[in-house]
């Protein structure tokens, strides 16, 4: 019995398990289960519903309700197009499971569906030609005239409307939207009777009158009260969760519908009365309004105007722009009737009614960005630094933070500064203005943090001056907001100025290591080139130096050979003369003058050479006498005895003393001979050094003169000359020297005394 119980109990226990497994897994099922299709029944209709075919871009009012819907809905749509009357007939036939735009009538409760809340509201109005004048507001000259209206619930209200008024038109029905519109665009029918919000504005209509109103829904298939159901859930959540997002949609899409076109009769009577339009502005506030360098007005204020107008299809008005510096006396120009609207103005409605004057709808709003500089403060009772020009920054601040401090700067750029140098803790700017402020350099360490509040940025007109408000008003809400936010990027870049300065503090990383790798390149091209140069120097030092050891050893290989040779041969014509003397023998005569003549003609060779080594080191003296000295020194050899003894007989030099100075033993001996028989006594030295050592020794005054050989051995005699010159003893020193060589083209005057 216990066993049985046991298994009662455990099958129980795995039957709960096992139920809880599978209803979790068909809860998961539903819950990925693919969305539901519902079938859109979908007509063209301009402002309504646009792109009614395959692969058509979709828009307009019920197509964007369509798509908030199925965030609510999770619905799948399928298009189904045509036009209103063929899609209206789906709707009936089950072909399509919902169409949007549906006015109640009792006529229709039994065949669709219609939920709790409608998706919007519509007045119906006439529509005439503005060039028409035939027609006006007094009933009767709708008369006979062609009347267009679409087969809805709008021809019920108009055949309603006249019918109450007594009006006999011809009324023609149209299936379709785009027949209608096409028809009156045409001009083939003189009035359109459609919804003022569904049709867009047209520069040549003008709404003559309405003459209804209705709700309007989004209609489900009578078979699809399940959809019904999810319609109502999801309109319920939407207007829970945003009770406005309908009004919202209409300012969206009816901006721009014919009732944003049809004048009130103040603005008519002010477009009547005014032929000129003047506009004030406020300087040094771009991107909203400023005067530029050429004095011509710039800013959102230059687009904006002309785009109202043209937007209204107002061409009768001349613009002018007159710029202010201070905010205060632009207002006061307004209420003082010297302009028409102010721009930018702001503050709210407390402060623009002390300032006499009513604010149009917001061209702009922008989030105001608290400037500060180091740690960020709080902004409930700080210190603001406030233009004293910017009377709306100064209206936001009081507005926002009453507890604040203000302090008064003659600018924008003087509140900066204040902030950034610690006078002020804080200051605001526009959102549209912050960024490219805070960019120029003077104000990169400032920081700024968006506030709570918004800003918005408005035209304003005089207390009073109602029809240009509307006027204004309804520009604007064509226009929208994203309209003047697009421009403000276009003018905001003006207020960075970036210089030069910024540009190389910007780059500077990139400039020094531009510049470093610039002057480390010059530095390598420079020593490269050094050394190139040095290299090509000492290269061509070597190779002159080698040249020149070349040469030198040449010359005085030249100049030696020259020197033995010639002091050989001028031995042996000493002895050939001597010989001369001795011999008197006609042969042997005859053979010491063809000895003679040879020693001659080598004597000349040797001198050539001689000569040729003078001029390689520079030493070679031109004559500009015309002398044959070989001529001459033959003379001087072939001369007689008779003459020579005559010519030496002639001077008496006995009792003097000579210092010859010769390696050669002919040449001392020779030497010695002359000097001798004109009475000199005679000393011989055979090398410089000797015959320094020989002066130097002896008695001042001893020698009367030296006799050597400038090219004497082992001190060169040009160097013997100047030790000469150089000794202490004045007498010895100033000696006389005849410094001779075997070189027959040296100067005569070559002799040093």
């Amino acid at each position: 019995m216990i066993r049985k119980t046991r298994f009662l109990f455990l099958f129980i226990f795995i039957s709960i398990i096992s139920g809880l497994i599978f209803s979790s897994q068909t809860v998961y099922a539903n819950t990925a289960s693919e969305p539901e299709k519902v079938r859109v029944g979908y007509y063209e209709n301009e402002v309504f519903e646009d792109g009614a075919s395959e692969n058509a871009v979709k828009n307009g009012y019920a197509y964007e309700y369509y798509r908030k819907l199925t965030e609510y809905t999770g619905w799948e749509y399928d298009y189904v197009y045509g036009s209103f009357v063929e899609v209206y007939d789906m709707l009936l036939k089950g072909e399509v499971d919902v169409v949007a735009g549906l006015a109640y009538t009792d006529d229709r409760q039994g065949l669709i569906l219609y939920p709790d809340r409608p998706m919007g509201a519509e007045n119906y109005s006439l529509v005439k030609h503005e060039s028409d004048n035939n027609i006006t507001t007094m009933m009767t000259t709708l008369n006979g005239k062609k009347i267009g209206v679409l087969d809805s619930a709008i021809l019920d209200a108009l055949r309603e409307y006249l019918s109450t008024n007594h009006v006999e038109a011809n009324v023609i029905v149209f299936n379709d939207y785009e027949a209608l519109f096409s028809a009156f665009d045409k001009k083939e029918i003189d009035l359109m009777a459609a919804e003022t919000d569904g049709t867009y504005g047209r520069n040549h209509a003008e709404i003559l009158t309405a003459f209804g109103s209705s709700d309007y829904y989004l209609c489900v298939n009578k078979d699809r009260p399940d959809l019904l159901s999810e319609l109502n859930d999801a309109q319920e959540q939407l207007y829970i969760e945003d009770p406005n997002y309908v009004s919202l949609l209409r300012e969206k899409y009816f901006a721009m519908s014919l009732s944003s076109r049809a004048f009130t009769q103040r603005e008519k009577e002010w477009l009547r009365n005014n032929h000129e339009l003047r506009i004030g502005y406020l300087n040094n506030y771009l991107p909203y309004s400023n005067t530029n360098k050429d004095g011509n007005v710039e800013g959102i204020v230059t687009d904006i105007v002309p785009e109202i107008l043209n937007t209204l299809g107002i061409n009768s008005l001349n613009v002018s722009y007159i710029g202010f510096d201070s905010y205060d006396d632009m207002t006061l120009a307004l209420t003082d009737n010297n302009i028409d609207v102010a721009f930018p103005v702001g503050g709210g409605l407390f402060y623009s009614e002390e300032d006499g004057l009513n604010l149009s709808n917001p061209v702009s709003s922008s989030i105001t960005n608290l400037i500060y500089s180091g740690k960020y403060v709080s902004s409930s009772n700080t210190d603001f630094a406030v233009n004293e020009n910017n009377r709306m920054q100064y209206y936001y601040i009081k507005l926002h933070y009453p507890d604040a401090t203000v302090s008064f700067y003659p600018s924008t750029e003087a509140c900066l500064n204040a902030v950034a140098t610690g006078n002020a803790k804080c200051t605001t700017l526009n959102g549209l203005r912050t960024n490219d402020i805070l960019k120029n350099r003077a104000y990169r360490n400032l920081s700024f943090r968006q506030l709570s509040y918004s800003d918005n940025r408005c035209f304003g007109v005089r207390i009073g001056n109602e029809g240009l408000l509307k006027l204004f008003n309804r520009g604007i809400d064509i226009v929208g907001q994203d309209f003047a936010t697009n421009l403000a990027y276009q003018y905001s870049v003006k207020l960075y100025h970036y210089s030069v300065i910024d540009g190389i503090v910007d780059n500077l990383w990139i400039i020094t290591i531009m510049a470093t790798i610039i002057v480390i390149l010059l530095l390598i091209l420079f020593l490269r080139d050094k050394n190139r140069a040095a290299l090509t120097i000492r290269e061509k030092e070597a190779a002159r130096s080698v040249m020149e050891d070349a040469n030198n050893s040449k010359t005085h290989f030249l100049t030696k050979l020259s020197e033995d040779m010639h002091n050989s041969v001028e031995g042996i014509v000493s002895n050939v003369n001597m010989a001369y003397q001795h011999v008197e023998e006609e042969n042997a005569v005859a053979f010491l003058g063809r000895v003679n003549k040879s020693c001659e003609h080598l004597l000349w060779l040797i001198d050539d050479i001689n000569d040729l080594s003078n001029v390689e080191n520079g030493r070679f003296l031109g004559h500009n006498q015309n002398v044959n000295f070989r001529q001459f020194i033959n003379d001087l050899k072939n001369s007689s005895d008779k003459n020579i003894n005559d010519t030496i007989n002639r001077y008496n030099f006995k009792g003097s003393r000579v210092l010859i100075v010769d390696r050669l033993k002919d040449i001392q001996v020779s030497a010695a001979k002359i000097m001798k028989r004109v009475g000199f006594e005679v000393q011989i030295a055979t090398d410089g050094t000797e015959a320094v050592d020989i002066i130097n020794a002896a008695p001042a005054g001893y020698f009367d003169c030296v006799l050597i050989d400038i090219q004497a051995p082992n001190t060169e005699g040009y160097e013997v000359c100047r030790q000469i010159r150089n000794l202490d003893e004045s007498d010895k020193a100033s000696i006389p020297i005849v410094a001779v060589t075997a070189d027959v083209f040296r100067n005569l005057n070559e002799v040093s005394i």
